[in-house]
């Protein structure tokens, strides 16, 4: 009886794994604001999220110039599902693989579909793009993040 109850346990713990990209998404959203020649920041600038959980990140640029939201270290502590870009709500354009960085225009956004794998805390979240009138990087003038996985 003793082995049969080990038998049970160690057989029904196995069929409880799961896909863990096809599990409902945590949604977030992270803006990116900011002016040409006044500033540039992400709204909000520090991003908290959990391993083993789905999230859809919305990018969406508010501002009146293009942006980047990249890290290193970030990339390579998640899996990513895919990037998705939807026009009208139809899909438009879908990428899959190793992100390091995105680019967004004015007035876009795209959905970054990921499953944090490796706990951190990751400070180079920045925009390099040059701003027009500054001459300097977006992160020189605020752009710049923290992303957290515990």
């Amino acid at each position: 009886m003793k082995y049969l109850i080990i038998y049970f346990f160690f057989f029904s713990t196995l069929s409880l794994s799961v896909d863990l990209t096809r599990q409902k998404p945590i949604v977030k959203t992270v803006y990116l604001k900011g002016k040409v020649g006044v500033n540039h920041y992400y709204d909000p600038n520090e991003l908290i999220f959990l391993t083993g959980k789905l999230y859809k990140l919305t990018i969406k640029n508010v501002s009146d110039s293009k942006h980047y939201f990249g890290s290193d270290l970030f990339a390579k502590s998640i899996f990513t599902r895919k990037i998705q870009l939807t026009r009208n709500t139809k899909k438009v354009v879908e990428i899959k693989g190793i992100i390091y960085e995105v680019e967004v225009w004015p007035n876009e956004e795209l959905e970054w579909w990921f499953v944090p794998i490796k706990t951190g805390i990751f400070s180079d979240l920045e925009c390099s793009v040059i701003d027009n009138k500054t001459k300097l990087n977006h992160s020189e003038m605020g752009m710049q993040g923290k992303i957290i996985i515990k």
